[in-house]
């Protein structure tokens, strides 16, 4: 057995010591992040490679027991008990053979999942009680929907001659599923699916910040602002459920001018776009523009599902009827460093390979994009954490910052 290179050891030891002082002072995310990056490198630099190897191809077990436990409401049962549950009595309420729930709850036990208090006695932890919210409905899309496709991504990228996925009706999803509809018309089709990725979504956007909570909306957009009440200020495209314009009317209730949602007639007949207090306006983002002049062009994670040519062609159809010196486009999205990617953000650009097929771009890739057709990028502004960065563009000749 290979020995760990102990000076590595101790040396990252004394690394997350002075980021957890960081945090402890400051309570950032930034520096709970970093501290959660160095005890990875740590385990990293204890773990014999072998073992890591072959932990890593063992992992859909993990996945595969947490989904089990899910399904028999495991989870929810301990959180809603104030003390410790013997594998018995879980497997007597819900209905699964004993011997199974034994195996099960051993194997979340040691992902922490669940707590151990003795022999066949297991406790709620804090990921039991996540298990019972909302980030569970990203278990059933990644588990039921993408995983599928997920496997059979080295043979799609085989039998393409491992060309970089762009073709929408012809990526990993459509090869897993032998269709030809790209995965939204696909998903369309599919009712469970589809409710399923409505989860998906909610459960991801649980416990993010809305962008009006961080990003300088005052300076960088109510100031300058024409403000009349039949002027266009900001206009959501591809809204989705106007999650992002209605936490900007919750922030600034008394600003003049209009909120536009736009997105496919399909999305505004579904139940979470019903009856909100915001003007609706059937767009397709490849068909021309239809409100000039607006203060703001808001995109949040639209342009990640397409490859460069198609946002070129999205964006072109905003900067045709934006105002020079004025109007903005706002894009929230993940972006990658050009070096030391975080394996968050590179899962999440794995996972939209295989489901757009999309791309996680690099902060250097997006100016590239923007200047492309004719945009110039004025400011890059990042949250406290790992959440979406926002991406603030305007038409070229006009002075940067």
């Amino acid at each position: 057995m290979e020995c760990p290179d102990l000076q590595a050891v101790y040396s990252f030891l004394e690394e997350i010591k002075t980021s957890l002082t960081d945090y402890q002072a400051t309570r950032s995310k930034l520096a709970r992040n970093q501290a959660l990056k160095q005890a990875v490198q740590l385990t990293r630099a204890l773990e014999s490679p072998k073992d890591a190897i072959f932990k890593l191809f063992l992992s859909p077990t993990q996945a595969m027991a947490v989904k089990i436990a899910q399904d028999l409401g495991l989870f929810s049962l301990l959180a809603q008990s104030e003390t410790a549950i013997s594998c018995k009595e879980l497997a007597d309420r819900s209905g699964a053979h004993p011997l199974l729930v034994e195996r099960i709850m051993r194997v979340i036990a040691a992902m922490d999942f669940v707590g151990e208090d003795g022999p066949g006695q297991y406790r709620a932890t804090l990921l039991s009680k996540e298990m019972t919210g909302k980030k569970s409905g990203i278990v059933d899309t990644l588990f039921l929907d993408l995983a599928p496709a997920i496997l059979q991504t080295p043979a799609f990228l085989r039998d393409t001659h491992y060309q970089n996925p762009e073709d929408h009706s012809a990526g990993p999803i459509q090869y897993t599923y032998h269709t030809q509809m790209n995965s939204f018309e696909w998903l369309a089709n599919h009712k469970a699916a589809h409710a399923r990725f409505h989860a998906y979504v909610e459960g991801v956007r649980e416990g993010q910040s809305d962008w009006v909570d961080w990003f300088p909306v005052q300076a960088r957009i109510l100031d300058g602002y024409a403000s009349h009440p039949s002027d266009p200020l900001i206009v959501d495209v591809a809204a989705g459920s106007g999650r992002d314009m209605l936490a900007f009317k919750r922030k600034f209730p008394d600003v003049a001018g209009r909120l536009i949602i736009q997105d496919l007639p399909a999305v505004f007949q579904d139940v979470h776009c019903q009856d909100l207090a915001l003007e609706k306006i059937e767009h397709d983002v490849f068909a021309p523009q239809p409100v000039a002049g607006a203060r703001v062009y808001y995109l949040r994670f639209i342009l990640h599902e397409f490859s460069d040519d198609n946002c070129r062609k999205i964006l072109e159809n905003i900067t045709q009827v934006m105002t020079k010196g004025y109007s903005k486009i706002l894009i929230e999205e993940f972006l990658l460093p050009d070096e030391h990617a975080t394996l968050f953000h590179s899962m999440v650009d794995m996972i939209l390979m295989v489901f757009g097929p999309g791309i996680v771009r690099t902060q250097t890739r997006w100016i590239a994009l923007l200047e492309s057709v004719g945009l110039t990028v004025n400011l890059v502004a990042h949250p406290d954490g790992d959440g979406p960065s926002i991406i603030e563009a305007e038409l070229v000749n006009v002075k940067s910052e």
